[in-house]
């Protein structure tokens, strides 16, 4: 039986984390959860407990922050630990997602599209400020810590004054690659989820002074890559409702027309 890798990350609303496991608790899925080190008091044990049929693993924890490499680290991090058991297919969600079909539907889809690699890429172009310019100390880019925010903002005027004013694109160190930009979220191969790790170096070189990175590294690397035929570009499989106040995200697995 081929079995698939749910990879969580989340950092609160631990409600919805707790109906997120039950939905998700099947013999066929493992359960891969990354709670935030800056949250207190998460009762591992009782989460631990609640999936009958599927093993549910705490990996390692970190501080993860908005828009910073942190954001990167993280996601390698549940990769890393999934692969060491060689899944069918890794999903990534945050800790406030929910499945819109059952698990088997979600199980017969990917057996229909098995090979294919579901990942979002923007219709519009990368974010070269936030990529292509040194940005020092991302993860602090939306802290709400004054003093690490003033560090931000002070170090970075000095390096823009510095460098990034003269035309500075630190892309340019890496000829080879076209970047490209799009959701974070992915339901990916095996051969694709290893390929990316072996690539974790790479990655880090080329994102460790972006902003917003986590919405670009995986699209690069992948796109760069003998995955790019197998690439379905215009869905990862997930709903966002931009019509109402705030970002509403679903995933959705259904039968696509290709």
């Amino acid at each position: 039986m081929q079995k698939h890798a749910y990879l969580i990350m989340s950092h609160n609303d631990f409600y919805i984390l707790e109906k997120l496991l039950r939905l998700l608790d099947d013999r066929r899925n493992d359960i891969y959860v990354h709670i935030d080190k800056k949250v207190k008091n998460f009762d591992f044990k009782y989460f631990k407990k609640i999936c009958k049929h599927s093993e549910v693993k705490f990996i390692k924890r970190i501080k993860v922050y908005w828009g910073g490499y942190s954001q990167v680290q993280c996601e390698l991090n549940l990769l890393e630990e999934a692969i060491k058991n060689n899944y069918e297919y890794y999903h990534l969600l945050s800790g406030v997602d929910l499945p819109l079909k059952n698990q088997d539907n979600i199980h017969i889809f990917f057996k229909q599209n098995n090979g294919k690699e579901f990942i979002r890429f923007s219709q519009n172009k990368w974010d070269y400020d936030r990529v292509a310019k040194i940005n020092l100390l991302s993860d602090y880019n939306k802290t709400n810590n004054k003093f690490k925010l003033y560090m931000y903002i002070s170090i970075n005027k000095f390096i823009s004054k510095l460098i990034n004013r003269r035309n500075y694109d630190y892309t340019e160190k890496f000829p080879k690659y076209k970047f490209m930009k799009g959701d974070n979220w992915f339901s990916i191969t095996n051969e694709c989820a290893h390929y990316i790790c072996q690539n974790k170096h790479n990655i880090r070189k080329m994102f460790k002074y972006a902003i917003g990175a986590d919405e670009h590294f995986i699209h690069t690397i992948v796109y760069n890559s003998k995955f790019k035929e197998k690439i379905s570009f215009n869905t990862c499989l997930r709903e966002i409702d931009w019509d109402r106040e705030g970002i509403h995200i679903y995933i959705k697995y259904k039968i696509l027309n290709y």
